[in-house]
Parts: C-alpha cells; structure tokens; sequence
C-alpha cells in the first residue's frame, strides 16, 4: 500500500489523505485485477476517488 501511495505522490503530485487510503488501495487492486499496468490503475483510481 505504501508503495502505491509514493507512486501516486511522485509520477502524478498527489497526496493521499490518511482516511482515503485503504479506499484508494482497493481502488489500484481492482485496476490491477483487471490487468492495466501499475500507472494507469493508480491514475484511474485517482480519477475515480476524485483525488486530482
């Protein structure tokens, strides 16, 4: 999960806030289910949790 959230701070200038990050972990985990490469399910689950 930590590595996630470094991620989403470095490539796209974003902070997680503490009470959205098991929402946004699950969010990246679907993503990657459904097999998108690492940066575009953290991408999309910025959009998704409107984090932008």
């Amino acid at each position: 999960m930590k590595t996630f959230i470094e991620l989403a701070k470095n490539f796209y200038g974003v902070q997680i806030p503490f009470f959205k990050r098991k929402g946004f972990f699950n969010t990246v985990m679907e993503y990657l289910e459904k097999r998108y490469s690492i940066e575009t399910a953290i991408g999309m689950a910025i959009e998704k949790l409107n984090l932008n």
